[in-house]
């Protein structure tokens, strides 16, 4: 190592100068000399000597350098001056390992390092040994980096091999996450003193934990009225439940990951957290999968949690009345309510209804029956439809609609109309004014009242079917109509088919075609549909009214086309079409 810096030992002061230009192949006026012997009349003389001017020498670095004389190797220290950096133990003690001196003694070494300068033989006489490239290795505290430093070669020294340096990262225990790429740039680009990553762990990568994904809103409900496409608030539509359909998809789950275990540089492995597995929250109405990933409906009607489990009820309840604080109901499935159903609300329901109390001016739509187990003060708004039968206490200025029987104790001033039969019966069994029809019969204590107030009562047809047939038989009319239009279409199409361009005649053809096709399919259905009405119609003689008591003065009873006007109270009479008239005989039905 060639230093700017350098001890020189002679018999007199200008002697060892002589000695100092030799080695640094100078003028003595380029050196700096500093006598350090304290005298030059006694030998030997030690004077320091320094390649450069005094102000450069005023701040230095410490600096050492080895010397090899036929009596030993020598070391030589020079402090730091001024600002200069002290020395850097470490460095000295990688540069002395790299030399590869015999015999070193390292008391010698350690002692000039206290001194912080001078020159000290360290071992014997020797040949000395030009180093080549060599890398340090080190490894981080966790084990999960390893670094290399490229140290520089002496003058002479060699390169160091791509195998030479993999096997020096071996050597130092690193097994694991060597970059190859990344050790071959270190060589290549000869970045000396400079930390490199040459190896790097993997770090564990933790299970991913399986997860529930809930195909349906989970949010807790709050009553918030519904906002309309106009701007306005619907107060009666609130969303308190949430409804499912049969078959839908209600929850389903992702499967846990085990992970991948992790290895440090060195080759030890670092265990991962196994992800947890998650199970489906089976309720009841509910079916999985057969790998149990996914949850469905058995039914139609509202999911909801209990006891952390997710159940389908096709009930709906309510436990008090339903008012501003409920809102609107439409449920797939039936719907319970223990109070009363306040005026202005609709209540659907794919099922049954049942009201544990009064039903006031609203609407109750259901694919079920309806029960009703006080009644309904329709106040001239208030509508009861349902496919199956209708049950009710009384109902006063209400609609009643029933694809099945109508059973009440008391209708008063309302419309009731019974897909099969009507039975007033109970404590009073009345029907009081309004308008009342049944398909078969209509069985009553008393029909009208002795104030003789208008009371229509029908069987045979329900007045559904008769406005039924009416728009049926507008609509072959109507389709009739656009046949006709067809007609002409084909001809005009057939006589100018060499005017048109392709294009607008197969626009103008196809369409034709698929509308004479839609209107054909609907013709036939109607007449399907019309042939069944008019069977009914014909048939429509057979139904009787029965009065247990008395049809008062008043009351009008329609048999088919045929009316019969109660001029005089009747008692305990049956009301039927005979002879293309509507007659009255005792009554024919037990009361039971």
């Amino acid at each position: 190592m060639k230093s700017k810096s350098r001890f020189f030992t002679a018999d007199s002061f200008e002697a060892a100068k002589t000695m100092a230009t030799q080695h640094f192949e100078c003028g003595e006026d380029q050196l700096v000399i500093e006598d350090i012997s304290g005298s030059d009349d006694k030998p030997p003389v030690l004077i320091y000597a320094f390649l450069g001017t005094r102000g450069v020498l005023s701040n230095i670095d410490a600096g050492y350098s080895l010397v090899y004389e036929p009596d030993g190797v020598y070391l030589e220290l020079y402090p730091e001056r001024g600002t200069g950096t002290p020395l850097d133990r470490h460095e000295l003690a990688r540069y002395l390992g790299r030399k590869n001196i015999s015999m070193l003694n390292d008391g010698a070494v350690q002692s000039l390092v206290l001194n912080h300068s001078g020159r000290s033989k360290i071992a014997t006489a020797q040949q000395e040994y030009f180093y080549g490239e060599d890398i340090v290795v080190e490894i981080a505290k966790d084990d999960m980096e390893a670094y290399a430093m490229l140290l520089a070669p002496e003058p002479g020294g060699g390169s160091l091999e791509f195998e030479a340096a993999r096997q020096k990262l071996l050597q130092a225990d690193i097994l694991y996450g060597i970059d190859e790429q990344a050790l071959r740039e270190l060589l290549y680009l000869k970045d000396y003193n400079e930390n490199r990553t040459v190896a790097m762990a993997t770090v564990p990568v933790d299970g991913v934990d399986g997860e529930l994904i809930y195909h349906f809103s989970t949010e807790a409900k709050i009553a918030r009225p519904k906002e309309l496409e106009d701007g306005k608030v619907d107060y009666r539509s609130l969303d308190l439940y949430v409804p499912v359909e049969e078959g839908q998809l209600l929850v389903s789950r992702t499967l846990a990951t085990e992970g991948t275990l992790g290895m440090t540089v060195k080759g030890r492995e670092m265990k991962q957290r196994h992800g947890k597995s998650v199970n489906l929250p089976k309720g009841k109405n509910v079916h999985m999968n057969l790998d149990k990933t996914e949850m469905y409906a058995n039914n139609a009607g509202m999911v909801e949690f209990i006891n952390g489990q997710v159940n389908v009820s096709n009930v709906y309840k309510i436990d008090g009345d339903v008012d501003l604080g409920v809102g609107n109901i439409d449920f797939d499935g039936s719907v319970h309510i223990n109070g009363n159903v306040r005026a202005g609300h609709v209540i659907k329901a794919t099922g049954g209804v049942v009201v544990g109390g009064v039903v006031e001016a609203s609407e109750i739509y259901a694919g079920g029956n309806v029960e009703v187990k006080r009644g309904m003060q329709g106040m001239d708004k208030g509508l009861i439809e349902a496919s199956g039968s209708i049950s009710l206490l009384y109902i006063e200025r209400g609609k009643a609609v029933a694809g099945g029987s109508i059973t009440v104790d008391a209708s008063i001033h309302s419309t009731i109309e019974a897909g099969v039969s009507l039975y007033a019966k109970g404590k009073r069994g009345s029907i009081i004014g309004g308008h009342a029809t049944a398909a078969e019969e209509i069985v009553a204590n008393s029909i009208g009242s002795i104030s003789h107030v208008n009371t229509e009562v029908e069987v045979g047809v329900m007045a559904q079917k008769r406005k039924r047939m009416t728009f049926l038989e507008k609509e072959m009319e109507r389709l009739s109509g656009e046949m006709v239009k067809l007609d002409q279409l084909d001809a005009y199409l057939k006589k100018s088919k060499e005017k048109l361009d392709a294009e607008t005649y197969d626009k103008l053809y196809r369409s034709g075609a698929e509308n004479r096709r839609v209107y054909t399919e609907s013709m036939q259905d109607y007449n399907v549909e019309i042939n069944t009405l008019t069977v009914e119609l014909d048939s429509a003689v057979s139904g009787k009214v029965h009065v247990y008591d008395t049809a008062y003065e008043g009351a009008r009873i329609t048999i088919a086309s045929q009316v019969f006007k109660v001029n005089d109270d009747i008692k305990y009479a049956t009301f039927k079409y005979k002879d293309e008239e509507v007659i009255y005989v005792p009554c024919e039905k037990k009361k039971g």
